[in-house]
C-alpha cells in the first residue's frame, strides 16, 4: 500500500492560546511505497543518549565530510529533537549536497530542517513496522531525486532495540519553566506533528510576536547533561536513558555541560526568526518541548508520564485543545483547560523517584525510590 505525505498546517483558534510548533515536513511529496527488503534495522535510526555521547557530529564531519560542518549545528539539533541517528540524517544530506559546499544561510538551514523532518515523519509513523527505517530513507531520497543506496552495516540490529521502561517516570519530570510561576499548555503532539505524541508546547503569557519575553524562563525538567545546539535549540540526556528537548528558545543561560533540576536554560523566543533558527514554523512565542526514552518517543498521557506538579490527559488526535477530551490534572488546582494560563509549577522533581501506579491515583506519600 503507498502512503502520501502531504504539506499540513496547524490552525489554533483558541483564543487563549499565545503559541504552538508547526514542525511538520512541507518539502516535496513523500511516498512511502518501498515494498521490498528491509535494509535499515529500525534500531539503527534510534539516537539514545549513549550514541549521543560516543557519536561526534563535528569530528565525523571535519574527517569525512567538510563541506557539512557549517551545518553541524541543524544535524545535531535536529537528530536529538526528531530522534534520529545522525548516521542517517548525514547518509542523506550527502547524497543531497552532493560534495557541494554548505554556508549554514537559511536556505540550507531549510534543507536539513526538511529532509530531517521528512525522515522522522515517515519514520515514526511507520514505527510499529519492521520497515520503518528503511522506508523513511527510500521516501526522502525518493522525493529529493536521491540515490536509494544505505550503508551495508545498518541492516543488522544493535543492542540498543526497543529496550522497555521498567517504570514510568512519575515524579521525575517537573514542568519546564521555574518552579513558582504560572505558565499555560497546549494539546500533546507528535514531535513532527503527526505520529506518537512526546511533545507539548508551554507559555508564560498570550503575547503575538514582537512582545517582551524576557520575563519567561525555560528551566530543566530534570538534572543531566546539556547541549546547546543553536540559541533556539537544547536537549538534556538525563539518567536511565531519558531526554528532554526544548526548541523556540532565546538567551541561553548555560553552555553545554551538566545542569540541575530547575536551572534556568533561556527564554522562550518573542521573534520569529529566533525561535525558528533551525527551521520550522510557530504561531507565536512559546517553548516546544519533547520526551524520548532510549532514543524512542514517549507518549505524553496521565497513565504514562507526569510532570510532578500535573498530568495531561492527551485526549484525542493532535493537538487536542477541547476542554471535553483533553484538560490537565493539576494535583492542586484540579482541572484546568489547555490554553488556560493556570498551570502553577509548584511541585520540584524528585532525583531517583517514582510514583509506582499512575498519577491520579498517587500523591507523594505514594512515591517509591529506585536508588539503594
Amino acid at each position: 500500500m503507498m502512503r502520501t505525505f502531504f504539506t499540513s498546517f496547524l490552525v489554533v483558534t483558541s483564543c487563549l492560546v499565545a503559541g504552538a510548533s508547526n514542525l511538520v515536513y512541507d518539502g516535496p511529496k513523500l511516498e512511502v511505497n518501498y515494498d521490498g527488503p528491509a535494509l535499515i534495522d529500525n534500531s539503527q535510526f534510534l539516537y539514545t543518549n549513549q550514541d549521543k555521547k560516543n557519536f561526534r557530529i563535528d569530528e565525523y564531519l571535519e574527517q569525512n565530510l567538510p563541506n557539512l560542518l557549517p551545518m553541524k549545528s541543524s544535524i545535531s539539533g535536529w537528530s536529538a529533537m526528531h530522534g534520529i541517528h545522525p548516521r542517517i540524517l548525514i547518509h542523506v544530506l550527502e547524497r543531497y549536497w552532493n560534495g557541494a559546499d554548505t554556508t549554514n544561510s537559511r536556505a540550507d538551514i531549510d534543507h536539513v530542517y526538511q529532509i530531517a523532518t521528512g525522515l522522522a515523519t515517515v519514520f515514526w509513523d511507520e514505527y510499529d513496522s519492521p520497515m520503518a527505517a528503511t522506508r523513511s530513507v527510500m521516501a526522502v531520497a525518493n522525493a529529493y531525486g536521491l540515490p536509494t543506496d544505505v550503508p551495508s552495516n545498518m541492516a543488522s540490529p544493535r543492542t540498543t532495540a526497543k529496550s522497555q521502561r521498567a517504570v514510568n517516570p512519575f515524579g521525575f519530570f517537573q514542568p519546564p519553566w521555574t518552579i513558582g510561576d504560572t505558565w499555560a499548555g497546549g494539546g500533546a503532539h507528535g514531535d513532527t506533528g503527526s505520529g506518537i505524541r512526546n511533545a507539548l508546547d508551554y507559555w508564560g503569557s498570550g503575547v503575538p510576536w514582537g512582545n517582551d519575553t524576557s520575563g519567561w524562563w525555560v528551566a530543566a525538567m530534570q538534572g543531566g547533561t546539556a547541549t546547546v545546539h543553536a540559541e533556539c535549540s537544547i536537549s538534556i540526556d538525563h539518567a536511565d536513558g531519558w531526554r528532554t528537548t526544548y526548541y523556540h528558545l532565546e538567551n541561553p543561560q548555560i553552555t553545554s555541560g551538566s545542569v540541575t533540576r530547575n536551572t534556568v536554560l533561556a527564554n522562550y523566543a518573542n521573534d520569529e526568526v529566533t525561535a525558528l533558527c533551525l527551521g520550522g514554523s510557530s504561531t507565536g512565542p512559546h517553548v516546544h518541548t519533547a520526551v524520548f526514552h532510549n532514543g524512542e518517543r514517549v507518549e505524553i498521557d496521565e497513565t504514562n508520564v507526569d510532570f510532578t506538579a500535573f498530568s495531561h490527559h492527551a485526549g484525542e488526535g493532535q493537538y487536542d485543545f477541547n476542554c471535553a477530551t483533553s484538560w490537565y490534572n493539576h494535583a492542586s488546582l484540579g482541572t484546568i483547560c489547555p490554553g488556560a494560563d493556570q498551570l502553577l509549577n509548584n511541585a520540584p522533581a524528585q532525583d531517583g523517584l517514582v510514583f509506582s501506579d499512575d498519577f491520579e491515583s498517587n500523591n507523594t506519600s505514594a512515591w517509591t525510590s529506585t536508588q539503594p
